[in-house]
């Protein structure tokens, strides 16, 4: 069903594996116990042409994950459970299935899944109309480290290797967005990165997040286009009178793990209401 190449952002070059530093990788092990899942999951994965491990060594392979593929590995298994076969969801990351039916299946599991419905419905749209809503940010508990970059793959850098810490250590919550990064907007260079981990997590770097109020706009492109949407949900607020608490939050729902086109990317972009906004 797949050609090996479609995977070679997963690890592998021609003639052989990309080396990466260990401490920035996860154990297929490590990877399974993060996720819940078992390491056949994991390979039946791979032997679907969905997955490759991003370096193998040792007498017998053993097999290491960046955040990327776990994050792939994490978005499969949430697919898988809503119904879809793995055949299904490789169509899907390959553009070749009609989201309308899967769309109302989700529908049927409104309460539970909410989020996923959210998130595919945007999708389907395939264009940016730049609408903007007036949302409520769920309550979650969430990993954050705060760190300092102002070059886009840096920071794409910085947060693949705090999602590997933060799902190492408390696992992830599957029932919220995986991860954001939130940064004052007046200093977007200082900005946190934050983990979705389950409620119950106790320990290190750990924050409860309040419900908050936010404007938002569903982005289709690449990242470099999400300065811009903010300015526009700013401009929006200033237009409207509505005071703004000078925090940006980007909730990366889709992006390199799921698709090689960055036009394909879908990232929530908000900005968060002052408390007292009606």
């Amino acid at each position: 069903m797949t050609n090996i190449h479609d995977c070679t952002s997963y690890g592998y070059l021609t003639g052989g594996f990309m080396t990466h530093d260990k401490k920035r990788l996860l154990s297929i092990g490590e990877a399974a116990k993060a996720l819940e899942v078992t390491r056949r999951m994991i390979l039946n994965y791979e032997d679907k042409g969905l997955i490759l491990p991003d370096q193998r060594d040792g007498i017998n392979g053993n097999r290491y994950y960046t955040a990327d593929t776990v994050s792939r590995i994490r978005s499969i298994r949430i697919l898988q459970n809503l119904g879809l076969s793995l055949d299904d969801i490789y169509a899907y990351y390959h553009g070749t299935t009609d989201l309308e039916p899967l769309i109302t299946r989700l529908e049927d599991l409104r309460d539970e899944i909410s989020r996923n419905i959210e998130k595919l419905k945007e999708h389907s749209k395939g264009h940016n109309d730049f609408e903007i809503r007036q949302i409520e940010l769920p309550a979650q508990t969430v990993y954050c480290q705060d760190l300092h970059s102002t070059e886009l793959e840096d920071k794409k850098e910085q947060l693949r290797g705090v999602f590997i810490k933060a799902i190492r250590q408390y696992g992830s919550d599957t029932t919220q967005h995986m991860f954001f990064t939130e940064y004052n907007l007046s200093n977007p260079g200082d900005f946190t990165c934050c983990i979705a981990v389950p409620p119950e997590s106790r320990g290190e770097h750990l924050v409860t997040l309040p419900c908050q109020k936010a404007l938002c706009i569903f982005y289709h492109g690449a990242y470099e286009g999400l300065p811009v949407i903010v300015k526009h949900l700013c401009a929006y607020a200033n237009k409207y009178q509505i005071p703004l608490k000078g925090t940006a939050r980007h909730l990366y729902l889709e992006g390199p793990p799921q698709h090689k086109n960055p036009e394909n990317f879908l990232t929530q972009v908000a900005v968060l209401m002052a408390d007292d906004t009606l």
